[in-house]
């Protein structure tokens, strides 16, 4: 029987004094209005500029188009390039970049966040962690709501399914309902399962740079060298572990042949941004 934690609300101090402050956001603005004003602005502009000024529409019109088929050649070819580079990285075995090299092991901690999906859908993304070639250095964190149907049974059958697959741990955690300052959802129930595993693990400070995290969903499937190249990458850039999130590429690609066509148009056009404009130019 699985009792699954149940700890207080409490910050985990890391002891690290060496990172920049974060810039909080503004209440007030954000780019995705901008970006909204500027399209209900730019979309409409070939049916009342002509009013305005001929003159204006030859020279304004014109550019607008040159800047974004710019732009979308420029993503074009950063899309092309990162899925050659996926493409070639394929097969490659990034834990003897390191490995026999590294000072202390590289560890992960992945915290998969559910609340009311299948069991078989969450083994199923567990799975693809399961068949890591360092699945010996993972802690797989599974993250379930307060009001996630038979959830104890589910997590029943999730230790019975993983619990000899080779992980250096799994934690079953349970996010409270209705917690102070907290609003319901993945980040909460995430940040919940997170420090419930840095409790249980006791971390000490010389190994925080040891460490590195990846959250996801449910239905998140990772290829079996992921943990190796994102340790491969963190040690060659020096362990940046307090100024660096690491993003890697999502293909909404579970089984796309069987969806509607504006289903799997959004799915390739996301994807197709996400290689060649998000990712290249830090865009969150």
């Amino acid at each position: 029987m699985i009792t699954p934690h149940k700890l207080p609300h409490t910050i985990v101090e890391t002891g690290q004094s060496s990172h920049r402050d974060m810039k909080t956001g503004s209440q007030r603005f954000r780019w995705n209005l901008l970006f909204n004003v500027l399209v209900w602005l730019i979309v409409p502009l070939p049916f009342w500029i002509p009013f305005v000024s001929n003159t204006i529409a030859y020279y304004l019109l014109p550019s607008i188009q040159g800047v974004f088929v710019f732009m979308w050649t420029i993503i074009s070819i950063l899309a092309l390039k990162n899925a050659v580079i996926l493409y070639w990285n394929r097969s490659r075995d990034f834990a003897r970049d390191y490995v026999d090299n590294e000072k202390a092991p590289i560890r992960h901690i992945v915290a998969i966040s559910c609340y009311k999906e299948p069991v078989d859908l969450i083994a199923r993304s567990i799975q693809t962690m399961a068949d890591q070639t360092l699945v010996h250095r993972i802690t797989m964190v599974i993250s379930f709501e307060q009001k996630t149907p038979d959830k104890e049974k589910k997590c029943e059958i999730l230790n019975e399914m993983f619990e000899k697959c080779g992980f250096e741990r799994m934690i079953f955690t349970i996010h409270p309902y209705g917690m102070e300052n907290e609003i319901p959802g993945k980040c909460s129930n995430s940040n919940y399962g997170l420090r419930t595993a840095i409790k249980e693990i006791d971390i000490t400070d010389d190994e925080m740079d040891n460490i590195l995290v990846t959250t996801c969903d449910a239905d998140s499937k990772f290829p079996p060298q992921y943990t190796a190249a994102l340790s491969s990458k963190y040690l060659k850039e020096n362990r940046p572990a307090l100024s660096t999130i690491y993003q890697l590429p999502l293909f909404y690609n579970w089984k796309l042949d069987s969806l509607s066509f504006a289903t799997r148009v959004t799915g390739l056009l996301r994807s197709f941004l996400m290689l060649g404009a998000l990712i290249p130019f830090n865009i969150n």
